[in-house]
């Protein structure tokens, strides 16, 4: 799954978004470096909250896998602040403001510091 495709399929699922970039994730991980950069070569033509957050996916990604960073990602943020799980408490929202990694919190995009841990 390249990233336009995850985005498409994050748009289609609405709320459920979060299927389609554990696919992406897993995805990445699994792929060979050639692989990985095809999969992130396009991103996103637009910003948005999913743009903002695959942007931060991407770049968390590619400093765990030494894959270059392309273009794109660096200028990929979400033009509000976006809370990637329900964070209906201040207490939460702040919580996950302070413990967003870097590529995450900068984008204005925020998760729990173990966002990309997968089992």
């Amino acid at each position: 799954m390249d990233v336009l495709e995850c985005l498409r399929e994050a748009r289609a699922a609405g709320e459920d978004f979060q299927g389609a970039v554990n696919a992406f994730v897993d995805d990445f991980r699994r792929a060979t470096p050639a692989g990985r950069s095809a999969a992130i070569a396009q991103g996103p033509p637009e910003a948005g909250r999913l743009e903002g957050l695959l942007a931060a996916v991407v770049s968390a990604l590619c400093r765990e896998t030494g894959t270059s960073v392309p273009d794109w990602v660096v200028h990929g943020a979400s033009p509000e602040p976006f809370f990637a799980f329900p964070a209906r408490s201040f207490e939460l929202r702040l919580r996950l403001m302070i413990e967003s990694p870097p590529p995450f919190r900068i984008r204005n995009v925020f998760v729990p510091a173990n966002y990309l841990s997968r089992a």
